[in-house]
Order: structure tokens, then sequence, then C-alpha cells
């Protein structure tokens, strides 16, 4: 799915949008009541600028696209991606969006970079992925 996460520029890691979030609740339960007011209906990238040390920055990710085995190769990842686009940009009103995929996985990798025109921007070496085996139903490294 996509979701808004913080992007921690120093490490260039991700940070999890269940993590960003409280991040910014904090940072906005800090505040003095008359401040809290300032920003009741502000945008999260206002909370994020103003509120949060210059290290971080908004960032919408899309993670965990999956096209079952039986349905591949017929356009359905590269929709998927292209309405994701379209919300973040459209109705989110971001102009970047980030994706996270294994390195391992070529097919993923060559719609984002060929087709797509993703670019590699940063690397996780320490991510560990898992996936289910659609046979079993057991989660597989």
């Amino acid at each position: 799915g996509i979701e808004v996460c913080l992007l921690d520029k120093n490490t260039e890691q991700i940070i999890a949008a269940d993590k960003a979030e409280s991040m910014v609740k904090n940072a906005v339960a800090s505040l003095g009541p008359k401040q809290r007011r300032q920003y009741k209906d502000s945008h999260v990238e206002i909370l994020i600028t103003e509120l949060l040390p210059p290290q971080y920055s908004p960032a919408c990710v899309l993670s965990n696209l999956a096209v079952s085995p039986h349905a591949r190769r017929q356009g359905i990842a590269q929709k998927l991606c292209e309405e994701a686009e379209r919300i973040v940009r459209n109705v989110w009103g971001y102009d970047e969006m980030y994706l996270k995929v294994e390195s391992e996985n070529t097919a993923a990798r060559y719609l984002y970079e060929q087709k797509l025109g993703y670019q590699q921007v940063y690397t996780n070496k320490g991510a560990v992925a898992l996936r289910v085996d659609p046979q079993v139903g057991n989660f597989v490294e």
C-alpha cells in the first residue's frame, strides 16, 4: 500500500508510518494550548517541516505491492503503480513517491526502473524481507 512516512536524510532511512505518526503527535503534544490550536487543521507536511528537526521530511512510500502469480504479466502491477502515483500527486499533493522493493526481485525492479522510470535513491542493506509461500501459507525469508 501507500502511506506517508518520514525520510531521515541523515541516515537515508525511511521511518515507518506508525513511528512517524508518533513523532509528529509527540511534537504537537509538547506545544502549549495556543500553539496546538495554531496547528489544528495543518497538513502533515507543515507539521513535519515546522515541528520536527530539519533532517526529517515527509515521504510517500509504496510497499508490499503484490500480484497473484496467476495474474502476472498482464500489466496489473504497472496500473497499480500508476494509480498510486495519481493518488500521491493529485489527492495527497506530493511530488514524489518512494518504493520499497527487494533488491533480488528483478521482475519488480525491471518494472519500476525500466518501464516506470524510478531510480534507486537509498538502499537498506540490513533490511530483511519476508514473503508468504502461497502453496503452504508460510513466511519465507
